[in-house]
């Protein structure tokens, strides 16, 4: 007995004797397989609602953006957001070659993304490794210098009024101040900062943003040395000195930048501040005439070296610091020592010859003397010798291998790999 169903009633199929078999219609067909789930319709609609939802929220996220940074939407950063995939691609592997540049007594040379920056008072030029230019910007600045972070190159006018902040391609921001500026630094955190004075106080240091904003400002009567933020932009230093009792007193202020809370505030006496730095780890090294000390992002002294002697020569590196100080006995030379971020000597030696410049990268110590370029495997104390032009100045050193030595109108590529 064949039951059905009164309420909603379907044809069978018909059957045909010959063949035995079921015949069915397109239409028929076409009617059972659109019948609809109740559930995969539900879950459906729902994804469907979802990815509209998105759509929005995606078009609300990209007009509130272009709004607040309608300042920094430009054609030069649209730009750079496109060329500067070709300059990570030249940082890994480019080809190196001379570069010649017009000698300037007041040049300021830094290594940038592993290319070559070189300000001067005619403008900046950012040179490839291969001597292309590829940036150039005439900002006339009457006594240049550089700061550098991973992204970012800040040019300001030391003893002028005005500074510059660029990426690979593009002048970002630019200021003016009524006061004359005597130093800088930018982290690898975009955050940066100006030392100047106001009418009222000494010093003044401006800290500002990634976004190019004021964040803080730090007034004091006491004068700055130095200025270092750390990488995280979590901490910075200002380097102060004021004289008591008619000698030098040293002032370390560590602060948190956004707040006005002061980490620590340390006094040194009887020594004159010449520089500070943190290093990758977050360690703070302050160099003076007569020590150099060590602290933790708190302010806790890690460790101390007394110096013995003028210092002949010194850099502060975020691997590490090195000191070059001169022999005090007849022979000529020089004794080299570097520190870990602790403070821990992590090597000690003494060269006859006299050093013009000393750098510490990645476990390497690397040294120019007279028409020799040395670098020294600190773990293992081997030695490669490089010959080299004639009046070089400076080494720059972006790895272990890749290393450039600049003169007042040259500069040279030296590959220790090969």
């Amino acid at each position: 007995m064949l039951w059905r169903n009164d309420k909603k009633r379907k044809k069978l199929p018909k059957r045909t004797d010959e063949l035995d078999e079921i015949n069915v219609s397109d239409d028929e067909l076409e009617e059972a397989v659109c019948e609809e789930n109740p559930y995969y319709a539900k879950v459906a609609s729902i994804y469907n609602a979802i990815r509209y939802l998105l759509f929005v929220a995606l078009v609300l996220l990209i007009s509130i953006s272009s709004i607040r940074n309608s300042d920094s939407i430009t054609y030069d950063n649209l730009m750079f957001l496109m060329k500067d995939f070709g300059s990570v691609a030249d940082a890994v592997g480019g080809n190196f070659e001379d570069i010649t540049y017009n000698p300037d007594t007041t040049l300021s040379v830094l290594g940038f993304r592993k290319n070559l920056a070189i300000a001067s008072p005619s403008g900046l030029t950012i040179y490839a490794g291969d001597g292309k230019t590829t940036y150039e910007e005439k900002d006339k600045y009457s006594n240049p210098f550089l700061a550098t972070s991973d992204r970012y190159l800040l040019l300001y006018d030391f003893g002028g009024y005005s500074f510059s902040l660029y990426n690979s391609f593009a002048r970002i921001y630019t200021e003016d101040f009524e006061y004359e500026i005597t130093g800088a630094d930018i982290s690898d955190s975009g955050m940066f900062a100006l030392v100047t004075r106001t009418k009222e106080y000494n010093s003044s240091v401006l800290l500002y943003n990634k976004n190019c904003k004021l964040k803080n400002r730090y007034l004091s009567d006491n004068r700055v040395i130095d200025v270092s933020i750390n990488s995280k932009g979590d901490r910075i230093c200002i380097l102060y000195f004021t004289v008591e009792n008619s000698s030098f007193v040293t002032e370390i202020m560590i602060s948190k930048p956004g707040t006005d809370k002061t980490v620590a505030k340390l006094f040194l006496n009887d020594v004159f501040p010449l520089a500070c730095e943190y290093s990758d780890d977050g360690n703070l090294t302050v160099l003076c005439d007569k020590a150099i000390y060590f602290y933790n992002e708190d302010g806790n002294l890690l460790g101390s070296y007394d110096i013995d002697g003028d210092i002949e020569s010194a850099k502060l590196s975020e691997d590490g610091s090195v000191l070059c100080v001169p022999s005090k006995s007849i022979t000529k030379g020089s004794f080299v020592i570097v520190f870990g971020t602790t403070g821990k000597q992590i090597y000690n030696n003494f060269f006859e010859e006299n050093i013009i410049d000393a750098v510490y990268e990645d476990g390497y110590l690397f040294l120019l003397s007279g028409n020799l370029l040395k670098r020294i495997n600190i773990k293992t104390s081997d030695v490669v010798e490089k010959e080299i032009f004639e009046s070089g100045k400076n080494i720059i050193a972006y790895s272990k291998n890749d290393t450039m030595v600049c003169s007042s109108s040259k500069a040279r590529y030296y590959d220790f790999d090969n």
